[in-house]
């Protein structure tokens, strides 16, 4: 309707209209450094008009449709999907750079200079078949460089240990965000039933989600009413109140319920598990290397008493009891007579005899420090170029939902000049009743 009451009304719409833009404005500010704050925007729209008779339609001031967030859901969704690899490569890059640490080559504590020493021992002996010296610096450096191969095997196994107790970590982190997950998505459900936006409530489970990425690749929809559906590999994980948990069985499966899932998705567990796999392996290549050194050195040593023994594995491998106890039992040469170190020669020329395939005792183990930098290499490389596209993706969504505080100082500037002209239209209304109401008299 036209008329001060008419006018009256739409003035007041326009006062309540940009008081509210002024208060998501300052939520704004007040979360410029929220991590995971999308910036809010109220939506306003011309109201209804009506139609004045013989004069046509007259606006009937501003209506408040809402208050929206500004995201862009395609950005998140790639958000989560290269987190995922990041996480994957990043953790598989910690772990080899701890595997590169035991390993500890090229050093002087290693199992490469312990090996030439030890070689650099028989050799001498070779030169000095009757010092028995001689004969204890063998056996001193062959006891350092059993010790150093027991060592770092151990070490490699207890690092096998945590990485498994990072995968079970992992797993528990997963099934709690998903709780949390799911107690947001009924809290938003509760609000959207109502028809109203939850935005701050959907900033969280975003961030939520985004952590979920990091351990496991998820794949994520959602219903009418904004409730997130999450599947990894198509088995599910969180859908209405029905939720499944992530599992590890004894044969260090991963699980979704009772469900094996054949290929684990990206992210930590999945660097987790590869970094196991090369644990595993390095082990074998260990337990290879030190059964062939002892093998070699033993057989040329054939006077029924070995250098090595129990050498099933590069955690037991040690020296003979009884070569350790008694240091004459070493036999530099093939004949009794004074001067033959022609077998003490012999095993020093193992350092660079060429094996059957092509290979040499070092270059064994040279081998096994190689394939880990190589892959510790990789997976540096995937982590600086997921780091370089994850940053781009951020950029990408700060640029539309990240909180500008300029832009919000102006909108404050905007939206309170507007306020106070509505307020100025309602004073003058106020004093064009009071001249109607109190100056017009009978």
């Amino acid at each position: 309707m036209s008329g001060i009451f008419g006018t009256l009304n739409t003035a007041t719409k326009g006062l309540l209209a940009q008081q509210t833009a002024l208060h998501t404005a300052s939520h704004n500010i007040s979360n410029a450094n929220t991590e995971g704050f999308s910036r809010q925007r109220v939506q306003m729209q011309a109201d209804l008009s009506y139609t004045l008779a013989g004069v046509g339609q007259l606006g009937t001031g501003v209506k408040m449709e809402s208050v929206v967030r500004m995201v862009d859901d395609y950005v998140n969704k790639q958000i989560r999907n290269e987190n995922s690899a990041y996480e994957q490569y990043n953790v598989k890059s910690q772990t080899l750079d701890q595997l590169e640490i035991i390993l500890n080559e090229p050093s002087t504590t290693g199992i490469n200079f312990n090996l030439n020493e030890m070689f650099n021992a028989w050799q001498e002996l070779s030169k000095n078949p009757e010092s028995l010296s001689a004969k204890t610096i063998v056996v001193e450096k062959s006891k350092a460089l059993v010790e150093t191969i027991n060592h770092i095997a151990n070490q490699i196994e207890s690092l096998k240990i945590e990485t498994n107790d990072q995968i079970d970590k992992n797993i528990l982190d997963f099934n709690s965000t998903v709780e949390k997950i799911d107690a947001l998505n009924k809290q938003i459900f509760n609000i959207s039933v109502k028809g109203e936006v939850p935005n701050d409530l959907l900033d969280q489970r975003d961030l939520l989600l985004k952590d979920l990425s990091g351990i496991a690749k998820v794949n994520v929809n959602y219903d009418e009413f904004g409730r997130a559906k999450i599947d990894i590999d198509g088995k599910v994980v969180l859908v209405e109140n029905n939720k499944n948990k992530l599992d590890k069985n004894s044969d260090g499966n991963i699980l979704i319920g009772a469900d094996i899932i054949t290929v684990v998705p990206s992210g930590k567990i999945k660097g987790y598990l590869e970094s196991i796999d090369v644990l595993v392996d390095v082990e074998k290549q260990l337990d290879d290397f030190a059964n062939l050194m002892a093998t070699k050195v033993n057989a040329i040593h054939n006077t029924g008493n070995d250098i090595f023994d129990y050498f099933d594995s590069a955690k037991t491998i040690k020296i003979n009891p009884a070569i350790d106890k008694n240091n004459s039992l070493i036999a530099p040469g093939y004949t009794p007579e004074k001067g033959d170190g022609e077998r003490a020669l012999d095993i020093s020329k193992l350092r660079n005899k060429i094996l059957t395939d092509g290979s040499t005792i070092p270059s064994k183990y040279n081998d096994i420090v190689t394939r880990v930098g190589i892959s510790k290499q990789q997976s540096d490389n995937i982590v600086s170029n997921q780091e370089v596209l994850l940053n781009q993706l951020v950029l990408k969504r700060e640029s539309t939902s990240g909180v500008s505080i300029d832009e919000e100082v102006t909108n404050v500037l905007k939206y309170k000049k507007a306020y106070e002209a509505n307020a100025k239209v309602i004073s003058v209304l106020n004093d064009m009743l009071d001249v109607l109401i109190n100056r017009t008299g009978v």
